[in-house]
């Protein structure tokens, strides 16, 4: 979960609802004031996430001249989604995503931050005509697999459909306050976090959990679909181990990017140095932070 160090929007970056046929979607949209946007820059977030985990990063790309939305994805936060499991599949949530390329004029720069990866890579694979490149930020190729993370999920998946989600929250708040190193929030963000995980449709949550213990690896096949990958994450991510995310990156055919000084949400601890990586791959220059 992406820890915001405000909840000040930047000039110029507003709330938005993206409307597709597939539904409507809460965003943090921001367009350049001057001139016509070099495109647009879709950004789709992870488990426990939302649009907010993107709201420094949406203003800089805005000030490199493109359009940036990043959305709530459906049961997620601000934007609604039904109490049916069946919705929260891995191609579901990725045929929302290419809603809503499309309707945001298709050729779009698909962004996915951690479980969001999974879901971007998923709308590639069911539509490659609407994206302009894909960028997996903090992704992994499947579930994971260590075990200790595996219970944790699967216990916060059966919480979540078991009990009031509220609930939930607090066993998992206090779970995590007494993880080594644990800095408490300031209060407005610390209320905040609350309510953005009790405003999940907890089927939602619990599905989306589930996908991180059984997203099958379809590295090859997005190898092959033809869209332009990258691969990004911070220098000390504590997500999907480097070693995965570097074996990743090796079978799409490219190099890992680092962000120094980030963690597992880059968009949050370094936008800026994110920002540059992100539209240098867009204009096709090279990278200069590799692994």
């Amino acid at each position: 979960m992406s820890t915001p160090r405000t909840l000040t929007l930047p000039d110029g970056v507003r709330p938005e609802t993206l409307e597709t046929d597939r539904g409507a979607f809460a965003t943090l949209t921001a367009v350049p004031e001057i001139g016509t946007p070099l495109g647009t820059v879709l950004l789709v977030p992870g488990w426990t996430g939302s649009k907010e985990d993107f709201t420094p990063l949406v203003d800089h790309l805005c000030r490199y001249g493109w359009r940036a939305v990043a959305v709530d994805q459906r049961g997620q936060y601000e934007t609604t989604g039904p109490s049916d499991k069946s919705a929260y599949s891995l191609a579901e949530l990725g045929a929302d995503v290419v809603a809503m390329s499309k309707a945001l004029g298709g050729y779009s720069q698909l962004v996915g931050h951690s479980f969001g990866g999974l879901v971007a890579r998923e709308a590639v694979l069911t539509d490659q005509s609407v994206f302009s490149t894909i960028s997996l930020l903090c992704s992994g190729p499947a579930a994971f697999v260590d075990e200790a993370t595996l219970q944790s999920l699967q216990m916060l998946a059966f919480g979540l459909e078991n009990l009031p989600i509220e609930q939930v929250y607090d066993m998992k708040l206090d779970h995590d306050s007494k993880a080594p190193g644990y800095v408490a929030p300031p209060e407005d963000v610390a209320a905040f976090l609350r309510k953005r995980f009790t405003g999940n449709v907890p089927i939602s949550l619990a599905e989306i959990t589930r996908r991180l213990t059984d997203a099958e690896d379809k590295t090859d096949q997005l190898a092959k679909s033809g869209v332009r990958t990258q691969v990004l994450y911070g220098e000390t991510d504590d997500g999907w181990p480097h070693s995965v995310q570097q074996a990743m990156a090796a079978a799409l055919g490219v190099e890992a990017a680092v962000i120094p000084d980030a963690g597992h949400s880059p968009a949050i601890d370094e936008p800026a140095a994110t920002a540059r990586l992100l539209v240098d791959f867009f204009h096709n220059y090279p990278s200069l932070t590799t692994t």
